[in-house]
């Protein structure tokens, strides 16, 4: 029994840092382009992927139909979704900045 909480533990720790973050994938680069700072493009890139993160978790989520609080919690998770797509998409999307990777790379340091 300890063997299979081990080991349930641990392959739940690796796919919790298997994450990592990566950079959105850019509109335009061009000369009108918005340039936005680096501190904003980091807390793009971090709402970038945990949205991506939270999508994941969503597609996966087994909703019983019949059980409210699980509805209710699966309803949750689309409107935290939602709300950090739109966030995104108004703050993020089609903007530019020279440290887009270096963001990411700070961001997987950090974890």
């Amino acid at each position: 029994m300890n063997k299979i909480l081990f080991l349930s533990v641990f392959l739940f720790s690796q796919c919790v840092f298997a994450q990592r973050y990566e950079v959105p994938p850019t509109s335009s680069t061009g000369s009108h382009t918005p340039v936005i700072s680096d501190a904003a493009m980091e807390q793009c890139v971090k709402l970038y992927n945990e949205a991506k993160w939270l999508g994941g978790d969503i597609n996966s989520t087994q909703v019983d139909n019949y059980n409210s609080s699980s509805v209710n919690r699966y309803n949750s998770k689309i409107r935290q979704h939602t709300q950090m797509t739109n966030r995104f998409n108004s703050d993020c999307a089609g903007k530019q900045s020279r440290s887009a990777y270096e963001a990411a790379k700070k961001l997987n340091n950090r974890r």
